[in-house]
């Protein structure tokens, strides 16, 4: 447990269209991020272990309307 903790940077939510995003990094290579609706309470959770594909994952989530609940087969 001590390894874990030790080797997660954690950063503070930011807020984008309507989105909480919240992010971390574990070892400086694996990324966890989170969406939640401020609206719909939705929550998207992904793991990437590269930065590009985190960043235009990103990208897309936060062009979607956050208050209406979206169908995550098709994101």
């Amino acid at each position: 447990m001590q390894e874990i903790r030790s080797n997660i940077t954690y950063f503070q939510p930011a807020v984008r269209n309507g989105w909480i995003i919240k992010f971390s990094v574990y070892k400086n290579t694996e990324i966890l991020l989170m969406f939640v609706s401020k609206y719909t309470g939705q929550t998207i959770v992904r793991y990437f272990s590269e930065e590009d594909l985190a960043v235009r994952y990103i990208n897309m989530i936060i062009t979607k309307d956050s208050t209406v609940y979206q169908d995550n087969s098709e994101i």
